[in-house]
């Protein structure tokens, strides 16, 4: 009984295997070998095996090469054991090797022959059906005793007499369990395998085919081997099987015999994770509020047996918002059965079901980052990899095995999977109606209130992928947005309280369907991060032929209404183009400005405020609030005087009577070198020349903004100086020059010169003081000159001056031009030095006129 009892393949050696005339190349080594559907049954035992046909011997780490029965052929490489090919393997090798112990006189050589001389090649191992307890296999094989491969010659002698004496074996019903050591020897599985006979005898083939019933052991421990391969700690397993046989041999009963035996997986032995390939996805509305989601997807189970799984249930969870949070299950899947092919795609249909949103799924995480549908978005947008788990759940047929739904419902699979980067959701992103607010001029520079705002209204055009299937409404929107030129971020638009939005489904130009959202943004702050920056846009937008084009990148967050709710998602990338200028050329040559007014201010002996009210024309399609701002006046690059806008809104298209203040101090502003300059910047003015002066701002044109108006210093505009045309002003035929001196008359009996003069003041009269000026007939001949030191005034508007004494040049060509032309008007030229009086401002200015038609009276 005690040989009886132990394990009849467990390596200790007997007194012949011990024998001094054998070699250590003929000990006894394992020959089982199996086809490509399996590796061989001991291939992970301490001795090695011995490959059928050659005398190479492979070690425990090698891989054992399948070839055919009687020729050598290619090495392939080793499927993996699977623990139907354990159970017939066991149970043949037992049955042979117990009746050649047991009923002859020389066990251990007979035992020897027996491990070196059998091979069992399976040809199909398949799932025939599942059972309420585990599963039906189907077992298929050729068993053969091939004593060639059995070196030593006495062994093989006495081998092939004892198995020819034996003829066959039979072995009853038979049970297998398999245990695993290192999982405190949990039972795995057990097997009933039915009544076998097969020939024993050298060369003899056997071909088997049975069913065996395989039950599922401690459904616990299972999910323990589960968790380690899934998670990938599952770098070795050791698998024992222990076999209770019922053998013998013809007429003899051999009684009962048990064989246990250990196998060695290692990491490359257990299958990867299988790949999925989704081929169709299609999610749509139910009549009961819920999202239905319709998947086709394709995967390659490495299984090297053909198989059908049973309808299957599953609960899809996500993850929380730390790595130790529960995950949160948001819906419900279900599989109709599965037909598994070895080597072969199997498609899968999978139907699934969201009847709600939980609350801890949209929750704010604590330290207020976003909820865990944020982060499951937001890398989903933006093409990273992401989780989801998929847990076994109840089964939605009754023909699945409460078994398996235990099991399943024991493990919980990560599903990781490449988000889509949504590069091309926002097909168009424009802001109309735009209009552009300057901060408060009082406000800290620091502050919020320092900043210029952003009032617009923005549609998006967003790309419905043709998978989404559903109603969906996008009601609010809040954005931050990085404003870029030339790949150079100017700023950030800020908007961060809700917007009111409305949605809807539209077809795009190449006929798919697109969600317009149009939302109207209100005083969003622009953060100017970049001033130089703006000074370059500014100028280019003045100035430049080209187009001017600002890239927006926005962080959106919205709120979205579907079937399932309102809720809200957030982080999610967009981006689009905002032209700012098409290329119509340079702005200022559509500015068209005009003044149309002139009150005076304040005045100091060097100074002078007026204001003005200006019309002109914006070309843009934006609009602006200017709360203040300031900007140099300077001619010849010296600064004479400043204008200022206070409280002015800008419209596209025409403007009229926007308030300027122009603020006159060369002094002031320039020094006696401002003085110079201012004056000689009033004479060419007055004297109808061509005159320009150049706009510019300063450190202070916007106070809140010092930073900024340092960079736009470095902007400089040069216009001319806009025509003056107030209400009552002679009508100039489209001739923009200032005629300050509209008409003259000569008397020759008196000698005298009367002028009719324009002030383009309205309220205010001019004081001259002093005229010292000189006529001059043909540029060069001289006239007479006007010496008066007598001042008079000069009321706004058209006025007549007085009568001003000529010293006339008698005898000169001259004056015989000035007698012919009696009764008629001669032109002339003039230079005058003319001192002036405007309240408390004095300064002395020179007129030049030419061509003027004076009147020639008696």
């Amino acid at each position: 009984m005690a040989e009886e009892s132990r394990p009849l393949l467990d390596g200790q050696s007997s007194p012949l295997e011990q024998s001094p005339d054998r070699a250590s190349t003929d000990q006894p080594r394992p020959s089982f070998e199996l086809s490509t559907e399996s590796t061989p049954l001991l291939h992970r035992r301490e001795d090695g095996l011995t490959i059928y046909g050659t005398e190479q011997r492979i070690s425990r780490s090698s891989s054992v090469a399948s070839r055919t029965w009687y020729e050598d052929g290619p090495t392939k490489k080793p499927s993996r054991v699977r623990w139907p090919t354990v159970i017939s393997l066991a149970i043949l090798t037992a049955s042979v090797l117990t009746i050649l112990v047991l009923a002859f006189a020389a066990p251990a050589v007979v035992k020897e022959y027996a491990q070196q001389a059998a091979v069992f090649k399976p040809t199909a191992v398949s799932i025939d059906s599942t059972t309420s307890d585990g599963i039906r296999a189907r077992v298929q094989g050729d068993f053969v005793m091939d004593s060639g491969r059995v070196k030593n010659k006495s062994i093989r002698n006495l081998g092939q007499l004892a198995t020819w004496i034996a003829k066959e074996v039979e072995t009853g019903p038979s049970d297998v369990e398999v245990y695993l050591p290192e999982y405190g020897n949990v039972l795995v599985g057990h097997a009933a395998v039915p009544s076998l006979k097969f020939s024993i005898r050298s060369g003899h083939h056997t071909h088997v085919d049975f069913l065996t019933d395989l039950e599922a052991g401690d459904i616990r421990g299972i999910h323990a081997i589960a968790i380690d391969w899934i998670e990938g700690r599952l770098g070795r397993l050791n698998v024992k099987g222990k076999a209770t046989l019922h053998l013998k041999s013809g007429l003899i009963a051999l009684g009962t015999q048990v064989l246990t035996d250990n196998i060695i997986f290692e990491e490359k032995d257990f299958p990867a994770l299988p790949e999925i390939d989704i081929l169709k996805l299609n999610v749509h509305d139910e009549k009961s509020g819920a999202l239905a989601v319709d998947v086709l997807l394709e995967t390659l189970i490495d299984s090297p047996i053909a198989l059908t799984v049973p309808a299957l249930g599953f609960d899809i969870l996500v993850p929380n918002c730390s790595p130790g949070d529960p995950y949160i299950r948001v819906a419900s899947a279900k599989t109709a059965e599965i037909e598994v092919h070895p080597g072969q795609p199997t498609p899968v249909g999978v139907d699934g079901l969201i009847q709600n949103l939980p609350d801890e799924l949209t929750s704010t995480c604590p330290g207020g980052e976003g909820s865990p549908l944020d982060f499951l978005v937001s890398n989903y947008v933006q093409g990273l990899e992401t989780t989801i788990y998929v847990r076994g759940a109840e089964a939605p047929s009754p023909n699945t095995p409460a078994w398996m739904v235990d099991l399943m419902r024991s493990v919980t699979v990560p599903l990781p999977f490449s988000g889509h980067a949504l590069d091309n959701l926002v097909k168009n992103f424009t802001m109309s109606d735009t209009h552009f607010s300057l901060p408060d001029p009082f406000a800290d520079p620091d502050s919020p209130d320092s900043q210029p705002t952003v009032s617009a209204l923005v549609k998006v055009l967003i790309a419905l992928p043709e998978e989404m299937n559903f109603k969906v409404d996008v009601p609010q929107v809040r954005a931050l947005s990085d404003v870029y030129y030339k790949d150079e971020k100017l700023g950030v638009l800020v908007i961060d309280k809700w917007q009111d939005a409305n949605s809807t489904v539209v077809s795009d130009e190449d006929g798919s369907s697109a969600l317009l959202v149009e939302f109207s943004i209100e005083d969003a702050p622009l953060q100017v991060t970049n001033d130089g920056l703006l000074a370059e846009v500014i100028q280019a937008l003045l100035f430049g032929n080209e187009a001017i084009v600002l890239r927006v990148a926005a962080t959106v967050d919205t709120k979205v209404s579907t079937g399932l709710g309102r809720f809200a998602v957030h982080g999610i990338p967009a981006e689009g183009k905002v032209p700012v200028k098409t290329s119509f050329g340079d702005l200022l040559g559509h500015f068209n400005p005009r003044v149309v007014s002139l009150q005076l201010g304040d005045t100091t002996e060097s100074s002078m405020v007026v204001s003005t009210q200006v019309n002109f024309t914006n070309p843009t399609n934006y609009s602006a609030t200017v709360p203040f701002a300031d900007f140099l006046i300077l001619y010849n690059d010296t600064a004479v005087a400043h204008i200022t806008a206070h409280d002015i809104f800008v419209a596209p298209g025409n403007n009229t009577y926007v308030p300027i203040d122009f603020s006159w101090c060369p002094l002031e502003s320039s020094g006696p070198d401002g003085v110079d300059a201012g004056r000689t910047l009033l004479s060419s003015y007055i004297s109808g020349l061509n005159t320009t002066i150049t706009i510019k701002p300063h450190k202070n044109t916007i106070p809140s903004l010092p930073h900024l108006g340092k960079a736009l210093s470095n902007l400089a505009i040069t216009v001319p100086i806009p025509p003056i045309s107030p209400p009552g002003s002679p009508d100039n035929d489209d001739d923009e020059k200032p005629h300050f001196i509209q008409d003259a008359t000569f008397y020759l009996w008196s000698s005298t010169a009367q002028f009719t003069l324009f002030s383009p003041l309205t309220e205010t009269n001019i004081l001259v003081t002093s005229i010292n000026a000189t006529a001059f007939y043909e540029k060069n001949e001289p006239i007479g000159r006007i010496q008066n030191h007598d001042p008079f005034k000069v009321p706004p508007g058209l006025s007549q001056t007085p009568r001003l004494p000529v010293d006339l040049n008698i005898g000169g060509v001259g004056y015989d031009a000035l007698r012919k032309a009696l009764g008629q008007s001669l032109e002339m030229d003039a230079v005058a030095k003319v001192g002036v009086q405007i309240r408390n401002y004095v300064d002395v200015v020179l007129y030049r006129g030419k061509g003027i038609a004076a009147k020639v009276r008696i």
